[in-house]
């Protein structure tokens, strides 16, 4: 059970052939001024030097190997199975927290009860020979729904469900927030940076025209889900609820 005094926060990080990132997203964590409890790092079945680097760090990380899926939703899945934490984090392989995330956002989300996620601002670290349409529009954003931008009270997933691992274009993290804004969940909104956001050249992210084909499968989901509450008898449209 969740305590004011001393929660238990989680971090799970999905992982596949990252050797050029994955020691310096660990360090990240290992950084952190609040000290997570536990660390869940799930391989889907990397082909490089990923697992050697990871069971290079001692204590708290369980690491978890898969055949590989393809799928980031089906490592964050297994990460969300086996944690103990009242709180979850998640974080890409390629990507960094600052040092004071967790205490931030543990704060802020023990001080709004009521908020379920906390979301902060993100802010990007180039490392490509030039910048994309994507990566100038997440300059531009000062502030992100980004998965790994966030902390989660565990028991969102007991209301929204897990990630989406049907999913074509890895927009399993949009849906999920797609299904919690559907299903009324209270975002807190953090005013100060906890997430940064590696641009290279290996971006799943970098291939705009997946992500326009990912936001598409998620909104025509969305619509479904919409349409079948106004079949019977839902007919609410559903807003983001920040607190």
């Amino acid at each position: 059970m969740e305590t004011t005094e001393n929660p238990l926060v989680s971090v799970i990080i999905p992982t596949y052939n990252g050797e050029s990132f994955i020691g310096e997203a660990l360090q990240s964590v290992f950084n952190q001024t609040r000290q997570v409890d536990e660390i869940i790092v799930v391989d889907d079945g990397s082909g490089d030097s990923t697992m050697e680097i990871v069971k290079r760090y001692p204590g708290k990380i369980r690491l978890i190997e898969n055949e590989h899926k393809g799928n980031p939703a089906f490592g964050r899945n297994i990460g969300l199975e086996i944690a103990n934490g009242d709180f979850v984090a998640f974080l890409d392989q390629d990507d960094l927290w600052p040092a004071n995330k967790i205490e931030i956002q543990l704060a802020n989300l023990l001080q709004k009860p009521a908020a379920k996620v906390d979301f902060g601002k993100i802010i990007t670290l180039h490392q490509q020979q030039e910048k994309t349409l994507l990566s100038n529009f997440y300059d531009e954003m000062g502030d992100y729904f980004l998965l790994s931008g966030g902390l989660f009270r565990k028991e969102a997933f007991d209301i929204v469900g897990k990630f989406d691992e049907t999913l074509t274009y890895h927009s399993s993290d949009f849906d999920w927030i797609a299904r919690a804004i559907e299903n009324g969940i209270a975002f807190s909104k953090n005013e100060k940076t906890t997430l940064i956001y590696r641009i290279h050249d290996g971006n799943y992210s970098n291939n705009f025209e997946k992500i326009k084909r990912g936001v598409a499968e998620v909104f025509m989901k969305s619509i479904l889900r919409r349409k079948k509450n106004v079949e019977n008898g839902i007919s609410t449209f559903p807003k983001i609820k920040l607190i």
